[in-house]
């Protein structure tokens, strides 16, 4: 009875381990094969970042908003008196 316990117990290991040495292999193909895109998303979402931080800086982003929130401050106070 111990002894096929034993066994059982090893077989499951040996699958559990097969199991994960193949889902490292696909991890690391998959790694490989689509590491590309993710290299050109990155850097266009750098480049996104970049282009915001400029227009924040040049306060055109700034600038309209203070205005929108300007006009709605003005009509609500006109709206109340």
């Amino acid at each position: 009875m111990i002894i096929a316990g034993l066994k059982l117990t090893i077989l499951g290991m040996g699958v559990v381990t097969i199991f994960l040495l193949i889902l490292v292999l696909i991890v690391s193909i998959s790694s490989r094969l689509l590491g590309e895109e993710s290299t050109k998303e990155r850097i266009k979402l750098e480049a996104d970042e970049r282009r915001r931080r400029k227009r924040r800086a040049s306060g055109k982003e700034d600038g309209t908003l203070i205005a929108v929130i300007s006009a709605a401050v003005a009509a609500y106070r006109s709206k109340r008196a």
